[in-house]
């Protein structure tokens, strides 16, 4: 029994730790002069990642808001919440753990300013070093490494680009909607898992050089593979805290089989990408001319080999580490939004009928859409556009742009009033509640309506000649702002804005009835589960294979 006096005495040692360096980071926050919550929960930690969805079904239902201290620590709250820690906390405020501050930012201009200034507030490496699993890459470097990154992999974001996009797009969308079509009066239920294979396919087809058809491509083996490219990337990106715990793991094989199923896919995938370079290597050698994302990183590659280290060149493992990142970013955030946009369409058939009559306005009864121009037709859709924008407002795939001070003090201006932030300090912004600010109020903020950006003015109901709401950055920033804006913005934009036309060129969509249910009913169903969405990387629905949508051809 005397082991019980020595462990109680650790524990209340601990405790005591642990209190102790709250209370210094108490003092520190209250210098900056704005309100201050205390929670043990950390935000970079691996044990609260796996405690907190335990403890949240719990801490949910205290009473007074009691267990809202599990949330404040990690910004994947920040959707549910929306506006209500702008509510009860004002436009900032700062959050107290044993291991430090952050701060949680709702102000719209202040987070336009922290996004502009990249050489004062830069990305954190506690939280981006989780996406250099395969290499350094543009989006997780700052300083002079980022500039030599964003150098290389920026140029093929062009308008010849755009054009491989829109054409990839129809492509992949044709096959996703045969398929959708053969599901008859039944429905799919694959809305969610389709959009990502098409969207996987876009990616490495106008990004890497690799067009698949629909059926097949990365959702089937190759060679001598274990699982398929898609497969693979969806368990490194679903498993992420696994994957990391695996890697830091030094006698892996006698971990549980889930975590060798992740060493597999882990293993996989980087050898799928070791292929693509391969291949693509061997066909820029026949085709000088190839500008990709691929090839641009290869030919800087080469330089290096050439020339040595320098500013237009990469490491291998720095390829490695962007065609990761642009295949996760390139692709879940786009196919998320597609998913969501397609739900919301189903359940309003007023609005689905607003944006066919744009559709068949401009495509009017040209049946290939390989004859659909991508330089005269993706500027005349803009109510497309308009679902995409809207969808991204409500739903967007990024609900923070998590950033830290140098190792300086740096000086902040929140809600008109000057703050100066400790150095080393993390900075959450909150864009849920940026896209419901006080811009939108004129239109209530918290209804998806694409409506709203479509400016009333003369060309307002000229089908293909509507003028399209620019909203200011601090209102409005899901592709971030300032010189770190994403470089594949108008990648995303030409590819749903392809899809979405060619999907209700000709075609409609609607949910499956459960028996005894009504139309309105469904519908509201359909609300209630987009609601009902989650924070995996991405936001996400929860459940969206519990959704069924019915595809018709138009009579």
């Amino acid at each position: 029994m005397a082991i019980v006096p020595v462990i109680t005495a650790v524990a209340i040692a601990l405790i005591s730790w642990q209190c102790f360096k709250t209370f210094n980071n108490y003092l520190k926050a209250r210098k900056i002069g704005l309100p201050v919550v205390i929670t043990p929960v950390e935000p970079i930690s691996a044990f609260w990642a796996l405690v907190t969805p335990i403890l949240s079904p719990i801490c949910n239902r205290l009473p007074f808001r009691l267990g809202d201290f599990l949330h404040h620590g990690n910004f994947g709250w920040y959707f549910r919440a929306q506006n209500y820690l702008l509510d009860r906390y004002g436009p900032a405020f700062v959050v107290v753990n044993p291991g430090g501050i952050h701060l949680g930012l709702s102000d719209g201009p202040a987070i336009e300013e922290l996004l502009n200034r990249r050489k004062d507030f830069i990305k954190p490496k506690s939280f981006y070093q989780i996406i250099e699993l395969f290499g350094k890459n543009v989006d997780s470097v700052n300083g002079e490494d980022w500039q030599r990154h964003r150098k290389i992999t920026a140029p093929p974001f062009n308008e010849r680009n755009s054009g491989l996009v829109w054409n990839e797009s129809l492509t992949q969308t044709d096959g996703m909607l045969e398929s959708w079509m053969s599901a008859g009066e039944t429905g799919t239920v694959k809305t969610t898992d389709d959009t990502m294979t098409l969207a996987l396919h876009v990616i490495t087809g106008a990004g890497f050089g690799r067009s698949f058809p629909f059926h097949g491509g990365v959702t089937t083996l190759s060679n001598d593979h274990m699982m398929s490219f898609k497969d693979s990337l969806k368990i490194v990106l679903h498993q992420f805290l696994a994957v990391l715990f695996t890697n830091a793991i030094p006698f892996r094989k006698f971990l549980p089989k889930r975590f060798s199923t992740i060493q597999i896919a882990v293993r996989e995938f980087k050898q799928y990408l070791l292929e693509f370079v391969k291949e693509e290597r061997s066909a820029i050698h026949e085709d000088s001319d190839k500008d990709n994302l691929m090839s641009a990183m290869l030919r800087a590659s080469d330089r290096r080999e050439a020339k040595g280290e320098g500013r237009d060149t990469l490491t291998d493992e720095e390829i490695y580490g962007n065609l990761f990142v642009f295949t996760f970013a390139g692709h879940e955030s786009t196919a998320n939004t597609l998913a969501y946009a397609i739900t919301l369409l189903a359940a309003d058939r007023d609005l689905q009928s607003w944006v066919k009559e744009e559709v068949q306005a401009v495509l009017g009864d040209i049946d290939g859409y390989g004859t659909w121009d991508y330089e005269k037709v993706f500027p005349q859709l803009k109510r497309c556009l308009a679902v995409m924008l809207e969808t991204l407002r409500m739903f967007g795939p990024v609900v923070s742009f998590p950033r830290a001070t140098n190792n300086s003090h740096q000086s902040l201006s929140i809600n008109g009033k000057t703050h100066v932030i400790p150095p080393n300090t993390l900075i959450y912004s909150n864009l849920s509640a940026v896209h419901v600010s006080d811009y939108w109020l004129n239109d209530d903020p918290y209804a998806w309506h694409p409506k709203r950006w479509i400016l009333s003015n003369e060309n307002k109901n000229v089908l293909g000649k509507e003028d399209i709401l620019q909203p200011p950055p601090q209102a409005f920033m899901p592709w971030s702002s300032g010189p770190r804006l994403c470089p594949g913005k108008k990648f995303a934009q030409v590819e749903f804005v392809a899809t979405i036309a060619r999907l209700l060129h000709r075609h409609s969509v609607k949910p499956a009835l459960k028996e005894g249910e009504t139309s309105l009913q469904a519908s509201q169903r359909l609300h209630e589960a987009v609601v009902d969405s989650e924070l995996v990387l991405t936001l996400k629905m929860a459940r969206p294979e519990s959704l069924s949508l019915i595809w018709a051809e138009d009579s």
